[in-house]
């Protein structure tokens, strides 16, 4: 109880800090609102990626393929809850009000982005499907690590991009309301907050598995993928406070910039930095999750792309979409 209730205090508080401080860091430095938001949302990722991260090299180096799929399955359904909380944020800038329109940047280069992870995810997807179908399958299908590099240079090359292109006039940009100095303090003490809050949700979810793992078999539910849920809504935790807050006080771009920025981070720099020191492992649960993220980017994408608008109803249907996806995945996996 003390483990939860100082993560999640440590989750939302320094996340306020963060926000200041990268808003009016990227302000100094010239960015939009939105770029902003995908810094913030890089920084709120670490947590989730440094210990899925020691989670996947244990389960490789003590030869437990469990603890590599909690590890890998956490990441992402952590994805899964980025898209969730989308939706909020979508609910909560249009109820009311009219559409809320999606920043350029997005429209521009993550519309691309979000194109290319989904025909990688697919590609993903499509191996481990004739991995298992051939006549003498691998015992262990595995995703290769040059695939897992090529996944994370693809994001690489997007930051650069999005760092170097040329600023709209409509862009709205990020305005700072610290000096430099208070800036770099306020964003320090956040990126260590949320550190510390993502290490401690963490560790009290594994002592927590560790206790009742055995009580929640015998109501017949999957413990790896009620672990991995758990473990994900954690890491993601620090996140959803940078974009609830952002959103609260009418930062629509750096909310959504967070959110989707978060959602693509997830899937190539935190799945394909791992998948280049473990092999990634292609078993059912990994590619249910893989081709459930492909479509709910698609589903985003088409979202954005239709009319340059999100609103009321579409902000539900991500909500809903995603309840559905984490219902299949806890009611439908055998044990």
């Amino acid at each position: 109880i003390l483990g939860f209730s100082v993560g999640i205090w440590l989750a939302f508080r320094p996340s306020e800090w963060a926000v200041e401080g990268f808003e009016s860091a990227a302000g100094h430095l010239g960015y939009t609102a939105y770029m902003a938001g995908m810094l913030s949302s890089l920084a709120s990722n670490m947590p989730e990626a440094v210990i899925s991260g020691i989670a996947a090299y244990s389960g490789w180096v003590s030869n437990r393929p469990e603890l590599l799929d909690i590890a890998i399955l956490s990441v992402l359904i952590a994805a899964g809850f980025n898209m969730l909380l989308l939706g909020f944020t979508i609910i909560i800038s249009t109820k009311g009000k009219s559409d809320m329109e999606v920043p350029e940047e997005a429209i521009k280069k993550d519309s691309v982005l979000i194109r290319w992870t989904i025909v990688a995810l697919i590609s993903m997807f499509a191996l481990g499907i004739l991995d298992m179908a051939v006549p003498n399958p691998p015992i262990d299908p595995r995703f290769p690590a040059i695939a897992a590099f090529v996944l994370f240079l693809s994001y690489i090359i997007y930051t650069w991009s999005l760092a170097t292109g040329s600023v709209s006039e409509n862009s709205i940009k990020a305005k700072p309301s610290h000096n430099k100095r208070s800036a770099s303090i306020l964003t320090l003490m956040g990126i260590i907050g949320i550190f510390f809050a993502g290490e401690i949700l963490t560790n009290s979810v594994e002592l927590f598995l560790d206790e009742y793992s055995t009580i929640i078999t015998n109501f017949g539910i999957n413990h790896v993928t009620i672990a991995a849920l758990i473990l994900g809504a954690a890491g993601a935790l620090p996140e959803h406070g940078i974009a609830l807050i952002a959103a609260a006080k009418g930062k629509i771009g750096l909310a959504i910039g967070n959110l989707i920025g978060g959602i693509l981070q997830i899937v190539l720099l935190v799945m394909g930095g791992i998948g280049m020191i473990v092999l990634i492992p292609l078993d059912r649960y990994v590619l249910f999750q893989i081709i459930v993220i492909a479509g709910s980017l698609w589903f985003l994408k088409r979202a954005i792309t239709d009319d340059h608008r999100l609103d009321f109803f579409e902000g539900a249907m991500i909500i809903l979409l995603q309840i559905y996806v984490f219902v299949l995945l806890i009611s439908g996996t055998p044990i």
